[in-house]
C-alpha cells in the first residue's frame, strides 16, 4: 500500500481507498493514464495488482466458487487477497491495452476468476457503494470493446457507477506520446477524479448510493431469479441471509 503524491489541485480533498489492476507488467501508457487519475483525487491510499504476476493461473472450470458454500476457489492462494484488496477500495479501476479489439488475456484471467461476484449470484454487499473507472489504450479510437469487457464486470459486480476512459495514444510507449494527447488525458483525468470525488463525498455523508440504471436493473431481475428459480442453492441461501429477496437493498 503506499500514499499517492498529489497535484495541487487535490490538496484538501477527502481520503479514498483506491485499488488499480493493470492489465499488464509494462509500466506504459495504461499505467501512466492511471497515475494520472488518482494523482487529481483527494489523499487515496493505493493498492496494485499486477497481471499475471499477482494471478499467473488460468480458471480451471471447477466451478467450485458457485457450487461451494463459502465460493473458494481452487487458486484461493492468488484470488483471495485480490478479493480483499477489491472489497476494501472506495474505487477500483481496471486498466488494459486493446489486445486485438479486447482485453489483455491476463485481464481476462482476472475477470474470470471473479465471476461468482457477480449480481446473479453472490456480490459482495459494499460494492454497490463503490465506484469504478476502465481504462484502455490503443494506437487508435479501437478501444470500444475493451472498456465495455472491463465495465461488464464492475457493473455486474454491482459497482454503483463506472467510468470509461478511452486513449488513443498513438504509440507504444509512454515517454514518446505526443505532448498535447498527454495534456489532452490529463484533462479528462481531472474531469473524471472531480467526479469520483463529488460522488464519494455524498456515498460518505449519506451512507448510501445512487447506483446506475443498469446495476438496478440487474438486481431486480437478480432477485426474482433467486426468489422464484432458485437454480443454484448456495446462492438463494446467500441472498436470503442478506434480506436481498425481499425489500432490502444493498446500497442503502
Amino acid at each position: 500500500m503506499r500514499q499517492m503524491e498529489l497535484t495541487s489541485e487535490a490538496q484538501g480533498q477527502i481520503d479514498m481507498n483506491v485499488t488499480i489492476v493493470y492489465g499488464t507488467q509494462r509500466k506504459s501508457c495504461t499505467y501512466n493514464i492511471a497515475q494520472s487519475l488518482v494523482r487529481n483525487l483527494g489523499q487515496a491510499e493505493i493498492k496494485e495488482i499486477f497481471l499475471p504476476k499477482d494471478l499467473p493461473e488460468f480458471c480451471v472450470s471447477c466451478f467450485k466458487c458457485f457450487s461451494d458454500e463459502n465460493a473458494s476457489c481452487t487458486h484461493d492462494q492468488y484470488v483471495q487477497p485480490l478479493r480483499e484488496k477489491l472489497v476494501w477500495a472506495d474505487l477500483i479501476i481496471l486498466t488494459s491495452p486493446v489486445y486485438s479489439f479486447h482485453v489483455s488475456g491476463q485481464m481476462k484471467v482476472f475477470l474470470d476468476h471473479f465471476a461468482n461476484m457477480w449480481i446473479v449470484h453472490r456480490p459482495e454487499q459494499n460494492m454497490f457503494k463503490k465506484q469504478g473507472v476502465v481504462i484502455a489504450t490503443a494506437s487508435g479510437p479501437v478501444f470500444g470493446q475493451t472498456l465495455k469487457e472491463m465495465k461488464d464486470s464492475l457493473d455486474f459486480w454491482g459497482v454503483s457507477n463506472t467510468y470509461k476512459l478511452g486513449c488513443a495514444v498513438m504509440n507504444t510507449d509512454w515517454k514518446n506520446v505526443d505532448e498535447k494527447i498527454k495534456k489532452a488525458i490529463e484533462k479528462k483525468t481531472k474531469r473524471i477524479a472531480q467526479k469520483i470525488c463529488k460522488k464519494h463525498r455524498k456515498i460518505t455523508q449519506k451512507g448510501s448510493a445512487h447506483v446506475s440504471f443498469r446495476v438496478r436493473k440487474w438486481f431486480e431481475i437478480s432477485r426474482l431469479m433467486q426468489k422464484y428459480g432458485r437454480f443454484n442453492p448456495p446462492d438463494v441461501a446467500y441472498w436470503e441471509q442478506k434480506g436481498w429477496t425481499k425489500k432490502v437493498k444493498p446500497w442503502k
